[in-house]
């Protein structure tokens, strides 16, 4: 699969990444964000003890690099 058909297939598509302030998963995200913007919708999927100890934990470790 050539470059050009992967971006074009990531177009207004729906995706989710697992474990989403892992170092794969921060390149991944980032990656997808600079070669197709067009993404419908993603899904961050992250560990944490409760609703807002991961929003905190997806600021501190996704948040700080978009600054």
């Amino acid at each position: 699969m050539e470059f050009g058909s992967v971006v074009q297939f990531l177009e207004d598509k729906t995706i989710l990444i697992m474990g989403a302030t892992g170092f794969l998963a921060k390149i991944l995200l980032e990656k997808i964000l600079r070669v197709q913007p067009k993404v419908k919708k993603i899904y961050l999927l992250l560990r944490a003890a409760d609703a807002k100890s991961a929003s905190q934990r997806l600021q501190n470790e996704i948040g700080q690099h978009h600054k």
